[in-house]
């Protein structure tokens, strides 16, 4: 999963902001869409920003949406390549 994290977020489109699920109480949550269910962000309170899910975002030709750490990476998928030049963290 490709996440970019903002440290503020306004919630447009038709959805509005999601539907909040804590995951583990006081420590995160995550925020699913109301309609479909799908998984759209997330805020952990060991991050300071709050974590998007870039597949839900309607633009992500920026050019701040260059990938920096790459997560899990001794776990990856045998058909996934290694996202080049990226700093390894074991957890998420």
């Amino acid at each position: 999963m490709w996440w970019v994290g903002f440290e503020t977020v306004t919630w447009t489109g038709e959805g509005g902001e999601p539907t909040w699920y804590e995951t583990f109480e006081g420590e995160a949550k995550r925020g699913f869409c109301s309609t479909c269910g799908s998984r759209l962000a997330a805020i952990d309170s060991d991050i300071p920003e709050v974590g998007i899910n870039v597949t839900t975002l309607d633009d992500i030709s920026g050019p701040d949406l260059v990938p920096i750490h790459a997560s899990f990476r001794d776990n990856a998928v045998h058909w996934l390549p290694p996202v080049p030049e990226t700093e390894h963290h074991t957890a998420g």
